[in-house]
């Protein structure tokens, strides 16, 4: 149905006269009758009782009257709704993230989304790096975060936030006091660390060991970080870590910087090659500024 119609109907359903609803439309009444009759036509059914002196709604008439303000509420409100998705003010997403990337600052720039983009669905997967690019290229997620780059021509990756690597030790460690520590000073040490298979960020961090001289003696493989800072407090072994984990130690556990030339650790977000949705866009910004925004000590 054309809307134009249904506004004369409005106009003239309030007025009950061709002539003031006219002038109200601006428009000269003949054509105003026209338009009432192809709209009657349309819904096939009569909407006024005309006569010499008066007119009236017809029961249909009388029904559309009611109806036709809630039609153009929900059409505003369709184009809206359709501007605010073209900003990318709402619809929804699915974001793939390991476990020990939720330190700030994304945990800060997934508050700062919500609270100002709260008709924006969102939804976390907790992934494997693999499993998140998968998800990715089926479109099972709009984007992931995970350490270590990864080429593909298929996939965007951009550096979220950059750190060192340290030495994460138990209390009881005779280096906890230290200020730093070479890596090579390690070489005799039980290691702990996230699976070799699974993680691109423990076969970096392996493979920085061997360019250091030696290969780690991994003790236990680990999924989640917690797990991990876990088995080092209670000294089951020593681990490598970016310097941000200390954010989620529950204490018992000391960290020290591994002296220079230290490891490099970086957060990349990762999006298909193709444009990103608006809904995309506002959120990377979201991460970029939260990233910029971060204080020197949450990126060493």
């Amino acid at each position: 149905m054309d809307l134009r119609l249904l506004r004369y109907f409005a106009v003239l359903a309030d007025e009950l006269h061709f002539g003031r609803a006219a002038a109200r439309l601006h428009i000269s009444q003949p054509p105003l009758s026209q338009q009432i009759r192809i709209l009657e036509e349309e819904m096939g059914t009569a909407l006024f009782l005309r006569s010499q002196h008066r007119v009236e709604l017809t029961e249909a008439g009388k029904t559309l009257k009611e109806q036709a303000p809630l039609i153009f509420a929900q059409f505003e409100r369709a184009i809206d709704l359709t501007r605010c998705a073209g900003r990318g003010e709402v619809g929804s997403l699915e974001i793939g993230v390991i476990s020990s990337a939720m330190v700030e600052p994304f945990p800060r720039a997934l508050g700062e989304f919500a609270r100002k983009h709260p008709q924006v669905r969102w939804t976390l997967h907790e992934m494997t790096p693999a499993a998140q690019l998968q998800a990715l290229k089926e479109r099972r997620l709009d984007v992931c975060f995970f350490r270590v780059s990864h080429e593909d021509p298929e996939i965007r990756s951009e550096v979220v936030m950059r750190e060192s690597a340290l030495v994460a030790l138990p209390l009881s460690h005779s280096f906890a006091g230290r200020e730093e520590i070479a890596l090579r000073e390690l070489e005799t040490e039980r290691f702990l660390s996230f699976g070799l298979l699974q993680s691109q960020l423990a076969r970096f961090l392996r493979d920085c060991c061997v360019e250091a001289g030696f290969t780690p003696r991994i003790e236990q493989e680990v999924v989640e970080l917690h797990t991990l800072l876990c088995l080092v407090r209670e000294g089951l072994g020593i681990a490598l870590l970016p310097s941000s984990a200390q954010q989620l130690s529950s204490g018992g556990v000391a960290f020290v910087p591994l002296s220079a030339p230290r490891p490099e650790v970086s957060l990349h977000a990762r999006y298909r090659a193709e444009a990103p949705s608006p809904v995309l866009s506002l959120f990377l910004d979201t991460v970029r500024a939260a990233a910029t925004s971060a204080t020197p000590a949450a990126q060493r």
